[in-house]
């Protein structure tokens, strides 16, 4: 079987049918599961043909590459069937590349899932077995006439040409029937900011209001109502001016959700963006702090390095000013930054799967350089300000993903924990979000040490950033708020976050809260839920409360009274549906210096765990069967408030 001359409508054809009909589904299939359980049928039928339609995108590069290559190959004197075979193979080989790559991909996501030993092996036996992997495709390749081979493939792609463009027709039609929201622009800044001086605005607008949330800062290690802090000197020093909560609790373990909670005042259980890729239920997105404060009068900005923050990503886009995506070096992440221009859709997680392998060589690429850095997401803050200028309030919402995973500090910091020689590189880490062996405690401790490092540099970063709000004149008039959405843990076998745990390191966070003009702190140790920022933020500001928010404004105890004690409420809620009855998860109340951890899961029975957080802060003693009455109660507490959330949800599908 000979190749058939290179044109390029025929290595167009070939790299499309690839493309739709073996890349794509390979990418696709290992979380088509997922995606149905956060967007109707309907939803994942326009995402999957929206993706299917811009696989046009790739299939014509490789075509173009192709082409051109063959074409060169001409000029430099070869014959014919070798310039066939070069065209050929340089359009094909990427693709079959990945296909592969997504292939073992998915059979190693299964295994794990099923034996789950990815922690207990080790990065070297793990690059072992990638060198067996390319041996013996090299064998294969030796012993494989090449030119044959590849001429059974150009022709079976050829077969199956009409195929791929009934494909892409039903994707089309798929789109067409729910076609996605384009997000190109912000909101144009007021013409007469330019002209009008702070001097004479300051007085009859509100105040600044900026919140800084640090991606997966626990409170324990970041140890902020310090005023000795190693850790966190800079936001230690802004706490002994401000209002510093020891015990402010997460509404969930991971970004998602509690980002969500963040904006909207409510519970995961409620806004339902409980799973790492899932939008808010579409009845909670008007429910938004900064929809409220844009209805007042502020310019509202979102800026973040975790697209998993964005308002982009979560469906509330539509109550920003402008939400912006900072600068990293990833390569899997540029794809899918770009692709936040279809904000309503899944197409970004989709996107990102299927080119899942630039993943791979942005860990060989970086070495031992973090992708990411806090300095971006803050000056991308100060030039959003310089553009703004002053005649409105401005409400900033500026998240930052160091410390998160990778562990990899800048010079600045790196090695003032752990010595110089271990858990140098990316590919010298564990992978996060993982359960481990009690026998790798020692190596989880260790990277314990970088992720403390990077919180340092984290610390530094943003001691810059209030630093230059102080030179601006901006910093003593605004409020200030500094958070995290969650912790991070290297205790009771889990290193990262995310799954089915809520121990304190997971889902206790440090709260900073200045006031406009506070100079006088205070340390509240009164437990408080990330439900609360919402309300708090805009009693603070002024503005009309959001009515189903299911936090408090903190604003008494901001002032130096007394607020009546309330459970806070915590969850993870990933293998649970926002289509079916609210029947699963783990939940967490906290009550005073009690904490029950509740998991519920269908046909089986409830599982009750009680720890005295005073008594064993790092919950190892288990006393539900000691206090049965306790136990009682607070699991009544938490049926009624499922209860409640049950009954909106079925409220929502219902309108």
């Amino acid at each position: 079987m000979t190749l058939p001359p290179a044109s390029l409508g025929r290595l167009l054809g070939a790299a499309l049918a690839a493309c739709v009909l073996l890349w794509l589904p390979l990418a696709v299939i290992p979380i088509l599961d997922g995606l149905l359980f956060v967007a109707s049928l309907r939803e994942v039928a326009r995402d999957l043909g929206l993706l299917t339609l811009l696989a046009l995108v790739p299939a014509t590069l490789l075509a173009l590459l192709g082409w051109a290559a063959q074409a060169l190959s001409g000029a430099l004197g070869a014959r014919a069937p070798s310039r066939a075979f070069i065209g050929w193979a340089v359009t094909l080989a990427p693709l079959a590349w990945d296909s592969a790559w997504q292939g073992v991909r998915m059979l190693w996501h299964w295994s794990r899932s099923v034996t789950g030993v990815e922690a207990s092996v080790s990065q070297g036996m793990r690059m072992l077995a990638v060198g067996v992997l390319l041996a013996a495709f090299a064998l294969l390749l030796w012993r494989v006439r090449p030119a044959p081979l590849l001429a059974r493939c150009v022709a079976a792609l050829a077969s199956l040409r009409g195929a791929s463009l009934a494909v892409m027709a039903l994707a089309l039609l798929a789109v067409l029937q729910r076609p996605p929201a384009l997000l190109w622009r912000e909101d144009p800044i007021p013409a007469a900011s330019a002209a009008t001086s702070a001097a004479t605005t300051a007085a009859a607008r509100g105040p600044d209001i900026f919140l800084i949330s640090i991606d997966a800062l626990a409170a324990a290690d970041a140890d902020a109502c310090n005023p000795q802090s190693a850790q966190m000197p800079r936001l230690a020093a802004l706490a002994q001016r401000s209002s510093c909560f020891s015990r402010f609790y997460a509404a969930s373990n991971f970004t998602t959700p509690t980002a969500s909670t963040m904006e909207s005042g409510l519970l995961p259980w409620t806004h339902f963006a409980t799973q790492p890729e899932a939008k808010m239920l579409d009845t909670t997105r008007g429910h938004m702090l900064a929809a409220r404060l844009r209805e007042q009068g502020w310019r509202t900005h979102s800026i973040t390095d975790n697209p998993l923050a964005s308002p982009r990503h979560r469906g509330s886009f539509a109550a920003w000013s402008s939400s912006e995506m900072a600068r990293n070096t990833l390569y899997a992440n540029w794809v899918r930054q770009v692709l936040t221009v279809f904000p309503d859709t899944g197409l970004p997680r989709l996107a990102a799967t299927a080119l899942g392998f630039l993943g791979a060589f942005d860990k060989v690429r970086h070495g031992t350089t973090s992708p990411y850095a806090s300095e971006r997401s803050y000056v991308a803050v100060l030039q959003r300000l310089a553009r703004e200028g002053r005649s409105a309030p401005q409400f900033v919402w500026v998240h930052t993903l160091p410390p998160h995973s990778p562990y990899l500090p800048p010079p600045s910091t790196r090695h003032r924990l752990l010595p110089p020689g271990e858990l140098e590189r990316w590919s010298d880490m564990l992978p996060d979000n993982i359960e481990y062996a009690p026998a790798l405690q020692p190596l989880v401790d260790k990277h314990r040490l970088r992720y403390r490092e990077s919180i340092m540099a984290a610390d530094a970063a943003l001691g810059e950033f209030l630093d230059e709000l102080q030179r601006q004149g901006r910093l003593d008039g605004a409020l200030i708020v500094i958070s995290a959405d969650h912790g991070e843990s290297f205790e009771q076998g889990l290193i990262g976050h995310a799954g089915p745990r809520l121990h304190d390191v997971l889902i206790r966070v440090p709260l900073v809260l200045k006031l406009p003009g506070q100079q006088v702190g205070r340390v509240i140790g009164q437990p408080v839920s990330q439900a609360d920022l919402a309300p708090t933020l805009l009693d603070m500001a002024g503005a009309p409360p959001l009515p189903r928010a299911e936090g408090r404004s903190l604003r008494a105890l901001l002032e130096g009274g007394a607020l009546p004690p309330a459970p806070v409420f915590s969850m993870t809620m990933e293998r649970q549906s926002r289509f079916r009855p609210l029947s699963s998860g783990r939940f967490a109340v906290i009550d005073g210096d009690d904490k029950l951890v509740s998991e519920r899961q269908p046909g089986a029975p409830v599982q009750d765990q009680l720890f005295d957080l005073r008594a064993d802060p790092g919950e190892q003693r288990d006393l539900a069967a000691q206090r049965p009455e306790r136990v009682a109660a607070l699991r009544a507490l938490l049926d009624a408030r499922l209860g409640a959330a049950e009954a909106a949800r079925l409220a929502a599908q219902a309108r």
